[in-house]
């Protein structure tokens, strides 16, 4: 299926039903001015970029996209610095976020979503706490790298989600990438699984992370539908903030008493690299193609490994490198689609964006 739209280029798609809706989105809401959300089944939500000459990308777009990434890379890092618990060091991350959204919040006005979608943010926000603790665990028993690495399999578990309940085709590459990101990991997580316990448990969490973000992506895509960036954001680190509070009172964390550098890196992990990454990475894809911001993301990773050997002298095992490497091709793999054609059409999802 083919059209043409003025201003835009030419739109070409391949549907496996009739029933397919296309609109415009034309304010800050969602996505971007330059992009089309469609809805299939009311249920799968995919987004078409195009590039025309009256939409030129700029600049400005690719420097964000770049801060932004440079933001969530010190995640690790500084819950790796940081003289606190894992759990506790997650609910001030969310804790100094939301304050510094808050004013942004207001300005932007405060919108009350209808019961279906707060639900549903409630939700997300659930599965996004319990991702935050898994991934911070895990930073804390394995090492920064490794544990980055493996909370970025996201999109493998979103595939697999969409497939069982949205019964959404999967390409033939979405398979190869699956198969090769899995034998990466092997290769990653191997060796401690069978000397090191300890290690081995951190590198599951890690994974476990990536498979309650998963869940995360896939509950709230219909809530973007009717809630812009900042008031999404709002709304979901509220549950975000109670799971997390809930989790360290179970597990009888102390929340006071840390000195000045580990309040410096828990501010510096809500307003660094949870808030200014997710709207920095946000921006960047109301403007920039998808297809161009998902493996551009996975610098993320070899950003972590290549700051924490100088800052937190950790190394890499040659296996590891080697499995990082093959993982990283997998991802990519699993995020292209297996024709030309379709290369722009990519489910909605900005992982990343949390951490």
């Amino acid at each position: 299926m083919a059209s043409s739209i003025p201003g835009v280029g030419l739109v070409k798609v391949s549907l496996r039903n009739s029933i397919f809706m296309v609109c415009l989105q034309s304010d800050e809401k969602n996505i971007s001015k330059n992009s089309y959300f469609c809805e299939q089944n009311v249920s799968t939500y995919l987004i078409f970029m195009f590039n025309s000459k009256e939409s030129a990308i700029p600049v400005k777009a690719y420097l964000f996209l770049a801060l932004g990434i440079g933001c969530i890379t010190f995640s690790s890092i500084f819950v790796k610095l940081a003289h606190a618990p894992a759990l506790t060091s997650g609910f001030y991350s969310y804790l100094f976020c939301f304050i510094g959204l808050l004013p942004i919040w207001i300005v932007k006005k405060i919108k009350i979503p209808d019961r279906n979608t707060l639900l549903l943010v409630i939700l997300g926000g659930t599965f996004f706490a319990c991702d935050m603790a898994l991934w911070n665990l895990s930073i804390i028993r394995t090492s920064a790298s490794v544990s980055t690495l493996l909370a970025n399999n996201a999109s493998i578990f979103v595939g697999i989600g969409s497939l069982i309940f949205f019964n959404q085709k999967l390409p033939l590459k979405y398979w190869i990438g699956l198969f090769v990101a899995l034998g990466g990991i092997l290769l990653v997580v191997g060796k401690d699984f069978m000397h090191n316990q300890g290690l081995g448990l951190g590198h599951l969490m890690a994974i476990g992370a990536a498979f309650f973000y998963a869940l995360y992506m896939l509950v709230t895509q219909k809530a973007r539908l009717s809630l812009d960036t900042v008031n999404f954001m709002g709304w979901s680190l509220i549950p975000s903030l109670i799971i997390s509070f809930v989790l360290c009172l179970v597990n009888k964390d102390p929340m006071t008493g840390f000195d000045q550098q580990t309040w410096i890196l828990m501010i510096a992990m809500g307003i660094i690299c949870h808030l200014a990454g997710w709207l920095s990475i946000n921006y960047a894809l109301g403007h920039i193609s998808a297809a161009i911001v998902s493996p551009t993301l996975l610098f993320q990773p070899v950003m972590t490994a290549v700051i924490s050997f100088f800052i937190l002298q950790e190394s890499l095992r040659t296996e590891q490198i080697i499995g990082g490497l093959i993982v990283i091709a997998g991802i990519y793999l699993v995020n292209q689609k297996n024709k030309a054609g379709k290369s722009n059409l990519k489910t909605v999802s900005d992982k990343t964006l949390s951490q």
